[in-house]
């Protein structure tokens, strides 16, 4: 089952967030332990309008268990939400050389955005990113969504060419280079 995201969701969207993020190497998990990163992030997805604010997350639940996440936003407003983060307690305690965790823009201004699309492990194979992001695309016809694909996740890209992205252009984020991918959805 498809829902938008609630308080009590935190951890999880925490969770998935980290798992990201681990995979990114941003300075944040490198410098910090999970256990103080996780934290931070709960506090950033209900006690500031952070990009992963759970206002922008819808959850796949199996079994009343949250099993995957997916974040959207409109483009435009991605340094605002990232400028958020400055404003938490949790930032004060770990700080960064960067400020945010995330200070570089990586969405197109007219573009709504996916920042993240993830599955925890144990309910991978089961489809539930290829359901959220239907879910998410028949959401608003219209619309240009836009996600970045790491090149080495080859299998996020078969998923995203499968639903019908293309590469628009190519950046390089984080020390990592990504495919910034685009589908618009029918009117």
């Amino acid at each position: 089952m498809i829902r938008l995201a609630e308080e009590k969701d935190r951890h999880a969207i925490a969770k998935l967030t980290y798992m990201i993020w681990k995979d990114m190497e941003l300075e944040i998990v490198t410098r910090y332990s999970e256990e103080q990163v996780i934290a931070a992030i709960e506090d950033s997805t209900v006690n500031a309008h952070y990009r992963n604010h759970f206002s922008h997350v819808s959850v796949y639940e199996i079994e009343g268990e949250v099993a995957g996440m997916i974040i959207a936003y409109p483009g435009r407003d991605e340094q605002t939400y990232e400028a958020a983060w400055e404003t938490l307690e949790a930032a004060q305690k770990i700080p960064l050389s960067t400020t945010t965790p995330l200070p570089i823009m990586e969405a197109d201004m007219t573009d709504t955005y996916i920042e993240s699309v993830a599955t925890f492990p144990q309910f991978r194979g089961r489809g539930v990113a290829s359901k959220l992001l239907n879910h998410l695309m028949q959401s608003e016809p219209g619309t240009i969504w836009s996600l970045n694909c790491d090149y080495d996740n080859k299998g996020a890209f078969s998923l995203y060419k499968k639903l019908g992205f293309e590469v628009k252009s190519e950046k390089k984020l984080y020390n990592h280079h990504y495919y910034y991918m685009t589908y618009v959805s029918e009117a």
